[in-house]
């Protein structure tokens, strides 16, 4: 109950640092709660959250909410005064995305211009007629031109800023020429979950036609950079958008396919619990840690530990 408390009220100060971003509001919904506490409805309310679980939730709602302001802020902040040509050390934490005439990948930033203050935050990089490919975890280092993304032109436009900004990605940088200093200088198990990832991409490459493996790993692990568009409209007709969106359903099948497995072999249950927790972990790290994934993999988790006491 105590783990269920805490994730609603971090989902509601989520909820409220990023539509309505207004404290004094957030601060008169937690006295009226107080309130209502000290009156003659505490003893009902009492019955739903204690009064030591109502003080824990208030915590963690105002913990969230004023970590998203942080992040919120971060992205408005840290590149508004950056200069056009830039000086950039990182690793490369994407596999290739090839386009017509350049290749696509997302950087992890170590630093800019020498500057640390830029660590771990990710930019866009775009790469003009690269003959040398780039691998995930290599270290780089290059000049380039920074560029902050367009914004909505026309009201329910597409907000390609606010895209990015969903998998954490502060800019745009373009580059002619890349130094590839260190190979593989990364977390070693990023590397090899992105292996893994790239391996089931491959195979079905090979064994499918281009369209069928493009809807094999968009459905597996929500690769859908292959896809071509007409098919992605179709399933949006179909209203079957959600089969190429890796959610609780997948996770659903990951775990009846685990336990399934597991069942005929002679491990306890305990120790069969303790292996999805981390095969669903796995999953988590395979599918690019989308929201959809992490929340549903989270309750799978929590539920586990709930009615198996690991």
């Amino acid at each position: 109950m105590t783990i269920f408390i805490i994730m609603i009220a971090y989902i509601l100060g989520i909820i409220w640092g990023l539509y309505i971003k207004n404290i004094v509001s957030l601060f008169i919904i937690i006295i009226a709660i107080i309130l209502i506490k000290k009156s003659k409805l505490n003893k009902y309310i009492k019955l739903l959250i204690p009064n030591k679980k109502l003080i824990l939730m208030i915590i963690i709602i105002l913990l969230s909410f004023t970590y998203i302001l942080i992040l919120e802020k971060s992205f408005k902040t840290k590149y508004k005064n950056i200069q056009a040509e830039i000086k950039i050390e990182g690793v490369i934490v994407s596999n290739v995305k090839e386009k017509e005439y350049r290749d696509e990948y997302i950087i992890k930033v170590k630093s800019i211009n020498s500057n640390k203050k830029y660590n771990n935050t990710h930019l866009k990089l775009s790469i003009k007629n690269n003959k040398n490919k780039l691998h995930y975890g290599d270290k780089i280092i290059f000049k380039g031109e920074f560029e902050e993304p367009e914004i909505q032109r026309n009201y329910g436009g597409f907000n390609y800023k606010q895209y990015l900004k969903t998998q954490k990605i502060y800019g745009l940088v373009t580059t002619n020429k890349i130094e590839k200093v260190e190979k593989g200088k990364y977390n070693k198990l990023l590397i090899l979950i992105n292996k893994i990832n790239q391996k089931i991409i491959d195979k079905s490459n090979k064994i499918l036609e281009k369209e069928e493996a493009s809807l094999l790993t968009g459905i597996l692990i929500g690769n859908k950079e292959n896809l071509s568009k007409d098919i992605q409209e179709s399933f949006r007709t179909s209203n079957l958008s959600h089969m190429l969106a890796v959610s609780g359903a997948h996770v659903t099948y990951v775990i009846l396919g685990i336990t399934s497995i597991l069942k005929k072999s002679k491990i306890s249950k305990k120790i069969s619990k303790i292996i999805t927790i981390i095969l669903l972990i796995i999953f988590i790290l395979l599918t690019g840690g989308t929201p959809s994934v992490t929340r549903a993999c989270i309750m799978a988790i929590y539920i586990i530990i709930r009615k198996f006491n690991i």
